[in-house]
């Protein structure tokens, strides 16, 4: 290489390493924003989230800013941002060719983001509960079919799908279709919530009762009779209902889902490796091959004269975030009630994560191996290309810890019928040993003949 070629090069590089460093740059606090929701000021929240992001159409960015908006109240604002939100996770679904070929050579943070299976069908749960409280039923019942339609997607695409996600939404689809008056439909969903749940067990999420009731309730009414008998055998007649009431659906959200984490794992190339006698070049099945002879020599010991070099790359990661408070009694004095968890959302995510752990690994380690060619290469150019190189890979060896942080880590729901009128709730919240810890009031609540009234509510600790 020429001087002038090195001094070219020197120049591009610099401006790749610049270019890198300030990619790597938040464009907003998520603990500002965490700390301002979970004081309730919303407002707050939503400026710190549009601090310097103000109109990105990264994903994240909008799901954080339509659960912020639901939560503060603006359901018309929720639903234009996550109605966008779901456009972009749609077209970032299929990842465009280009992007995964820059992702093997940088970082995983330059490719395209488009929502886990669970964070997608969430997004139908809040535009539906929006929905609810503008009272646009019709409406709710669009979001609960858009699910029902990716739920299907999902299990079509995929014959080992194990419905992460999908009962909780599923359970919500069905009460929303007996809401609105459509029985069939309703039945439909809960039975796509009885086989979703019973697939649950990973999740250490129980099968909830009032689904089996449910489906035995429907399939009478619906005149089903073999159906009817099987679920009245199986789970039980359902209770009889009071033409008088009406009932009463909470669903309350606990905690917070655990964010995603950087961590760093180093893996030894060896002298005595084919890639470093040879030198060898890109080829992707060799240089893969050789990845996954890498990952398992994780964890093994080997003698530091034996070691050519220590390859260390990053990696996301999950650590627990189980909040204090993981249990709900609701008290009207005439009627109560235990909340039953329906939804893990942290169990989801780990599970979602461990699932796709393996190709994230041979991603990063392969990715790791064509930088560490690339410095080889640079380094017998000279020694300040060599540097500059090792400072790009440095700063380009990131993890891609994108997810959708202020989401809950549980739900439970309360369902309860209650004669129709006004009442004032009792909450009760336990921690792991049962133990009452908090309590509050939700006063002159509105419960109808014949009708559903929905809440939900959301603790912190």
């Amino acid at each position: 290489m020429s001087k002038k070629q090195t001094v070219q090069t020197i120049k591009t590089l610099s401006l790749l390493v610049l270019l890198c460093l300030s990619l790597g740059c938040s464009p907003y606090s998520m603990e500002k924003v965490q700390i301002a929701f979970e004081q309730g000021d919303f407002d707050a929240a939503l400026i710190e989230l549009d601090a310097d992001g103000k109109g990105e159409a990264k994903l994240p960015y909008l799901f954080e800013r339509g659960l912020i908006a639901h939560y503060g109240d603006m359901f018309d604002e929720s639903n234009r941002t996550f109605e966008l939100a779901e456009i972009t996770s749609d077209d970032l679904y299929t990842k465009s060719i280009s992007r995964e070929a820059v992702s093997l050579v940088t970082s995983d943070n330059l490719r395209s983001y488009a929502g886990t299976q669970y964070e997608r069908l969430l997004i139908h749960y809040y535009r539906a509960f929006n929905y609810v409280y503008l009272n646009m039923p019709d409406d709710a019942l669009v979001e609960c079919r858009k699910a029902s339609r990716l739920l299907q997607f999902y299990a079509d695409a995929d014959e080992n799908y194990e419905f992460v996600g999908a009962a909780f939404i599923a359970y919500l689809s069905g009460i929303l279709y007996e809401w609105a008056g459509d029985w069939n439909d309703a039945f439909i969903a809960y039975r796509w919530a009885e086989r979703a749940y019973k697939q649950y067990g990973a999740l250490g999420v129980p099968f909830p009762q009032d689904v089996g009731e449910s489906l035995a309730r429907l399939a009478e009414k619906l005149g089903f009779q073999e159906e009817f008998e099987r679920y009245a055998a199986t789970y039980g007649k359902p209770p009889e209902e009071n033409t008088d009431s009406g009932e009463l659906i909470l669903l309350y959200e606990t905690g917070f889902v655990p964010s995603k984490i950087e961590e760093n794992i180093v893996f030894p190339i060896l002298k005595v490796d084919p890639i470093v006698q040879e030198d060898a070049d890109r080829d992707e099945k060799k240089v893969r091959e050789y990845g996954r002879t890498l990952i398992r020599r994780r964890n093994r010991q080997y003698k530091e004269v034996e070691i050519e070099y220590l390859l260390r790359v990053a990696i996301p990661a999950y650590r627990s975030n189980r909040p204090m408070l993981v249990g709900i009694d609701a008290d009207t004095g005439v009627g109560r009630a235990a909340g039953v968890l329906v939804e893990d959302i942290e169990a989801a995510a780990m599970k979602t994560f461990e699932s796709e752990l393996p190709t994230i690994m041979l991603r990063t380690v392969v990715r790791g191996v064509l930088k560490y060619l690339g410095f080889r290469r640079a380094n017998q150019e000279g020694e300040v290309v060599g540097k500059l190189v090792n400072l790009l890979n440095v700063v380009t060896e990131s993890a891609d810890t994108r997810s959708w942080q202020t989401l809950p880590n549980q739900i439970f729901l309360v369902r309860m019928r209650l004669p129709a009128g006004t009442h004032n709730i009792k909450l009760s919240f336990s921690d792991r040993t049962n133990r009452q810890v908090k309590t509050d009031r939700l006063e002159e609540v509105v419960i109808r003949e014949n009708d559903k009234t929905f809440l939900n509510y959301r603790t912190f600790e």
